[in-house]
């Protein structure tokens, strides 16, 4: 099998979870190509993942030293920090993680003019199914005398429509925090098993039912002090104020009758929702990421900003623009100061603009259409970006963009060579056409006059070209 499909499949192992099989290839394809940076950044995230990421601690820092514009080592050492607990390093490079990336954009033609968002949704997730199993947990914590109560999501659900979210990713339980001992040992006897160490937090505990349906526990304690209730994301070994701690009003809970048996539920759920989601908890917002948009999180502690920066990373890569923005919004208010992040602000408000003023019935009838970008170290990103392309037409050509033109607009030569960029790219099935490209974007009128050369009916191109006279033409 040829290197560039080997590849694709152990990418594709990676995302289905198979991380044995998917670190085995990777070593295979690293003896063969051992200077190629990214089979040994995706090594490095599959043991990271396995919780096996002391051992390339030292390759990730070599790696960003010697090539710091590769925004994925920079992501990918942050996973490292984070599973550490080194979690002030950690956002630090989850921010530069980001200012890689926006750095790359603002030169590569790499992601998409016209885009129509669509949220990945659980395929695990059954809501019928995960009500039923909610039902069945509950009342056998309350047999067991655990105060075990529907939180989050989850109890947001059930106060809207007494259904779970169709499109929610898991069931949200809160325990006493002194019971979680007791609820973990319970939930294993029942056939749930742990998922990926629960993320290395030791609050919430994740778990996963044979039907893939995953619980989150979530302790819930006491703040002697206020008398508040205290939840949130904890790590183990770390300083407690450096955890994503969230407060809630006193919990008291009231026995209910559920299809499976007698339940605790809150005696004041709607206090509880306000505290979490606002006043507006019973309106729908498919773009709140209770995680980073928390309403009762005063303080934006280490752990929060890991994960807003590497949240806001990760929709990045996928395009999901709403979630971006929202996160965004939550980080400008957080941290007013930053003029990073509000420049990264303006650009997705810029970006949402344009989509809405170029999503016309027009374009949805274009048949050929041409991608363009350098596609350096090919990653999933890129991947996505094609597939997105060559969905918006029958016929997808993908213009790469020659090496001189990366040290005029970048400072920096490839990593791989224009040849070896291009026959990765036409390896792919569903590539039709590969050409390198004769004009630089930023070269407009020229790069017009190309583009209009390959007949071609949509141009799937980078935000560089927004509101310039090749954006508009």
């Amino acid at each position: 099998m040829p290197f560039t499909k080997q590849f694709q499949y152990a990418l594709s192992l990676m995302e289905q979870g198979q991380l044995d099989a998917a670190e085995e290839l990777l070593q295979s394809l690293t003896k063969q190509h051992p200077k190629h940076i990214l089979i040994r950044l995706y090594l490095a995230q599959v043991a990271i993942t396995k919780g096996e990421g002391d051992g390339y601690l030292d390759e990730l820092t070599s790696i960003i030293t010697h090539y710091p514009h590769i925004a994925d080592s920079h992501f990918v050492l942050a996973q490292h920090y984070r599973q550490t607990g080194k979690l002030i390093k950690s956002a630090e490079f989850f921010y530069n993680a980001l200012m890689a990336k926006w750095a790359s954009e603002n030169h590569d033609v790499i992601h998409e003019q016209k885009f129509k968002e669509k949220d990945k949704i659980n395929p695990h997730f059954d809501s019928g199914a995960a009500l039923h199993l909610l039902w069945q947990v509950l009342a056998a914590f309350y047999k067991a005398g655990i105060y075990a109560f529907p939180t989050a999501g989850t109890l947001l659900g059930l106060e809207r429509t007494e259904k779970l979210l169709p499109n929610d990713k898991d069931i949200d339980i809160g325990i006493d925090w002194l019971q979680m001992p007791k609820a973990i040992e319970l939930i294993k006897e029942n056939g749930w098993r742990e998922v990926s160490r629960s993320y290395d937090l030791i609050n919430p505990r994740c778990f996963q039912h044979s039907s893939g349906i995953v619980i989150d526990l979530c302790g819930f304690g006491t703040e002697e002090k206020s008398g508040k209730a205290i939840s949130g994301l904890w790590m183990k070994n770390v300083p407690f104020e450096w955890n994503r701690i969230t407060y809630f009003p006193a919990i008291q809970l009231e026995t209910r009758p559920s299809p499976s048996g007698s339940i605790y539920y809150l005696k004041e759920p709607k206090p509880f929702l306000e505290s979490l989601y606002g006043e507006e908890w019973k309106e729908e917002d498919p773009w709140f990421d209770t995680i980073i948009c928390a309403k009762n999180m005063p303080v934006f502690s280490p752990l929060a900003r890991c994960y807003a920066y590497s949240r806001l990373y990760a929709h990045w890569g996928k395009n999901n623009i709403q979630k971006c923005l929202r996160i965004l919004e939550t980080l400008v208010q957080k941290q007013p100061n930053d003029t990073f992040l509000r420049k990264l602000l303006t650009h997705f408000q810029n970006k949402l603009n344009h989509t809405t003023l170029t999503d016309s019935p027009l374009t949805s009838k274009k048949t050929k259409v041409l991608a363009l970008g350098y596609f350096d170290l090919f990653h999933i990103g890129h991947m996505n970006y094609l597939h997105y392309a060559k969905k918006q037409g029958d016929h997808l050509t993908v213009g790469i963009s020659p090496d001189e033109f990366s040290k005029i607009t970048k400072g920096y030569h490839p990593i791989l060579t224009q040849s070896e960029r291009r026959q990765f790219i036409e390896s792919l099935d569903f590539v039709d056409q590969t050409v390198l490209v004769a004009a630089r974007m930023d070269d407009t009128d020229n790069a017009i006059e190309w583009i209009q050369s390959l007949e071609v009916d949509l141009v799937v191109c980078g935000g560089n070209w927004n509101n310039s006279p090749a954006g508009i033409h």
